[in-house]
């Protein structure tokens, strides 16, 4: 799972990023990504117990644009159900996440912030989106429970797989933009209106 990289987005506490780090080092993952963090590294330290390492490493971007350019394919994640909010992706369970187990090139697993989690337009960056299912009295689980899950599902699809596990080369974000341009010519030509074009494009 060297190609997976766990991405945290401006997260709030010092605790859950140590929380999450230790998440990651249980199923076998190292690379932590974090888009403006705060300053509280003693903090996170001090959750992270035995994977202080993977916080030491961690790479660390000002701002989300500068963090997608470094991936392939993003994978965001959300507490929202389809319908629950205007999305401009067609959301999927985490159950589904494991299809990507074999896939090549840099994939980011992208967390929102703990009190609202990712904005619509980081969403629109997004290549994938998935969501947990939980009680619908309250959605929200904690980060490091969030990461736990997604996690927990790609192990499980890897070990599922075994010797079978065959990657797949993922098209570039040149080739999948060229892709999107043509789909959107060919959907222009039914007519359907823009607002229906749009989101045809962005599903």
């Amino acid at each position: 799972m060297e190609n997976f990289s766990v991405i945290l987005v401006e997260p709030i506490y010092g605790g859950n990023i140590g929380s999450v780090a230790r998440v990651m080092m249980n199923f076998g993952f190292k690379n932590l990504v974090m888009v403006n963090p705060p300053l509280t590294g003693i903090d996170a330290m001090k959750f992270a117990v035995h994977a202080k390492e993977i916080v030491q490493n961690a790479k660390i971007f000002k701002s989300f644009d500068e963090m997608a350019e470094n991936f392939d394919l993003l994978i965001g994640t959300s507490a929202e159900i389809a319908g629950g909010k205007n999305f401009i992706r067609t959301p999927i369970s985490s159950a589904k996440i494991g299809n990507v187990v074999n896939a090549d090139g840099n994939i980011g697993l992208v967390f929102g912030r703990e009190d609202f989690g990712l904005s619509d337009k980081e969403i629109e960056k997004c290549d994938i989106l998935v969501t947990i299912p939980t009680d619908k009295t309250y959605k929200s689980l904690n980060l490091s429970h969030s990461v736990a899950v997604i996690l927990y599902e790609l192990v499980r699809e890897k070990n599922l797989r075994g010797a079978n596990l065959k990657k797949m080369k993922l098209a570039n974000k040149t080739e999948r933009d060229v892709m999107l341009e043509k789909f959107t010519e060919l959907v222009s030509v039914f007519e359907l209106g823009d607002f229906r074009t749009r989101l045809i494009r962005k599903t």
